[in-house]
């Protein structure tokens, strides 16, 4: 693991919140998403890239922002592990998470999104994303394309999806992303949250564009055998329950 820090200087105060983006030749939207989240209306974060070995221009964009880079070994990425890394490493209150393709709907999306924490029994907050990309051209066609699929807001929603989501990291602290789940790290973290008491609210002001259309990668209908697979088996689990991470809490 190295750590490196952004050719601009990272902030030295304690942030609020504390954004993860987990990383892999990320180059071609990368340096979008950064810059919409630093043109978001509350400004008080920071930004812990977790790279697992990128070849193309993804950290080269990365350093163009106050961004903190750790790099991990190919081998040693798991999506449960990276963000866990990433978190252990964070300052703030609060863990934002990010893809490294996903756009923010809006400049007030992370303002709107930490809104929720004033309920003190939610935990975790995520929201909805498309496919469709014409919001990484136009946020303002994307969000008018994108409104009628949008649902209501959900309180105790299991389906938290780390597309885009904020935890407290009190709450992570408690129970770490499972590092033995090849993926649906975020379904068994919302799922052993609720076990516990807490609530898991879909906001749709807290949604995203994120689309593997352009990355030429496996999209939401491809990976959704895996995913219901994974699924089935975390809701077999018993709760409250230990998960497995090889971070030292």
């Amino acid at each position: 693991m190295k750590t490196l820090l952004s050719s601009k200087q990272v902030p030295k105060k304690t942030p609020k919140v504390s954004f993860v983006i987990r990383t892999k030749n990320e180059g071609r939207f990368i340096g979008k998403v950064l810059k919409f989240l630093y043109r978001q209306t509350f400004k008080d974060f920071e930004v812990i890239i977790i790279d697992s070995g990128s070849t193309d221009k993804t950290l080269v964009a990365a350093r163009k922002f106050p961004t903190k880079i750790i790099k991990i070994k190919s081998e040693e990425f798991n999506f449960s592990y990276a963000l866990n890394l990433g978190i252990s490493k964070a300052k703030g209150d609060f863990i934002g998470v990010i893809s490294g393709h996903s756009i923010p709907v809006s400049d007030s999306w992370l303002a709107d999104g930490l809104n929720n924490f004033d309920n003190k029994k939610v935990v975790g907050v995520s929201g909805y994303y498309t496919e469709v990309p014409i919001g990484y051209f136009s946020r303002f066609l994307g969000r008018i394309f994108f409104a009628p699929y949008q649902k209501k807001k959900h309180i105790d929603s299991a389906w938290m999806t780390n597309t885009n989501a904020l935890i407290r990291k009190k709450a992570w602290g408690l129970y770490p992303f499972d590092e033995k789940l090849p993926d649906c790290e975020d379904y068994d973290w919302a799922s052993e949250m609720l076990a516990r008491g807490y609530k898991i609210v879909k906001d749709p002001k807290f949604s995203v564009f994120h689309s593997h259309f352009l990355l030429r990668r496996p999209g939401w209908l491809a990976r959704q055998p895996q995913w219901k697979k994974t699924c089935a088996l975390i809701d077999k689990r018993k709760r409250p329950r230990k998960p497995y991470t090889k971070i030292k809490m």
